[in-house]
């Protein structure tokens, strides 16, 4: 699913998220690791340390490298993957799994995805991404820790492919290349009170 631009108040029924600063993949344990970014490109065989996730599954999430700082970097991740350039450790911060053990659950609504995400037991280099209730306290923090935003994303909602269901509330003032801009978050951001 892709994002479209929104402001508050979206209403009731949503979780939200932080917008995290990497390459949105969907990364697949199917039939040995492939992972498949947002433009198509298999990138699968530059991420060895991916090989270690379950089998069986298709998960949705954000590939994102960190800085000496602990801080997302744009220019980490992009040194890692595009310009092959850097061996930056990777984590794939998951936000939702889209088959399991052969059964796909497009149809499921976001909230029982989630909760099979939850039970999948994720460990390094993957991270199941918190979801937060108080999508304003969430924005709130997100733009005063740095962040690029947050994601709204409806509770009751199929996982529809290609289409633009979910909602990005972007923070105005930050700026992709300043890390100083940018508090430490990491899996860390999960210091932000959880729903």
């Amino acid at each position: 699913m892709l994002l479209k631009p929104a402001t508050f108040p979206l209403g009731s029924g949503y979780s939200y998220e932080l917008k995290w600063d990497g390459f949105r993949a969907i990364v697949s344990t199917e039939d040995g690791l492939r992972v498949r970014t947002r433009r198509g490109r298999e990138i699968g065989p530059q991420l060895p340390e991916l090989e270690t996730l379950p089998p069986g599954l298709v998960l949705d999430g954000e590939l994102v490298a960190f800085d000496n700082d602990g801080r997302p970097s744009f220019l980490a991740i992009s040194d890692r993957l595009l310009h092959r350039r850097s061996r930056a450790p990777v984590t794939f911060v998951v936000f939702d799994v889209l088959a399991r053990d052969g059964v796909s659950m497009l149809s499921w609504p976001l909230a029982e995805r989630r909760a099979v995400l939850e039970d999948l037991g994720l460990q390094r280099p993957a991270y199941v991404a918190p979801v937060f209730a108080d999508g304003p306290a969430l924005f709130e923090a997100a733009c005063r820790e740095g962040h690029e935003g947050i994601v709204a994303k409806r509770l009751r909602d199929p996982y529809k492919p290609g289409e633009r269901g979910w909602f990005k509330i972007k923070n105005r003032d930050y700026w992709r290349f300043g890390p100083d801009l940018r508090a430490s978050a990491g899996p860390a951001g999960a210091r932000l009170s959880r729903a």
